[in-house]
């Protein structure tokens, strides 16, 4: 059996490509929007979407894993205070179907059937 050590490098980069698949996959289902508002065939559309769902799936379960083996140090509490008025820290996991980001105008839409988690 083969050890594999990861790093807190490791973490962000599968973080990050979390991000990019989720990207991906809200692309994709806007062009099928596009192509059913036409009446144009999607057949094709449909399985390249499969793809990258299951292309999604496989990325979160490698960022699961790699979560698992890194070990998060945290702050100590004799070092940083904690503000109840401070944003949550820039990379969340989120299971909600609409995302709504104060930056942006519009939220992230996903497909309402999965509930598949996005990362912020």
């Amino acid at each position: 059996m083969v050890s594999t050590r990861f790093r807190p490098k490791d973490l962000k980069l599968a973080r990050c490509h979390i991000v990019k698949a989720a990207h991906r996959v809200a692309d994709q289902e806007m062009v099928i929007r596009k192509l059913s508002l036409k009446g144009r065939p999607s057949g094709l559309a449909y399985e390249l979407l499969g793809r990258l769902y299951d292309d999604q799936r496989r990325k979160l379960d490698r960022l699961k894993l790699i979560e698992a083996m890194v070990e998060v140090k945290a702050p100590s509490c004799t070092g940083a205070l904690h503000h109840p008025g401070t944003p949550a820290p820039p990379c969340a996991i989120v299971r909600s179907c609409v995302i709504v980001l104060p930056d942006r105008q519009s939220p992230t839409p996903c497909s309402e059937t999965d509930g598949r988690p996005y990362l912020l």
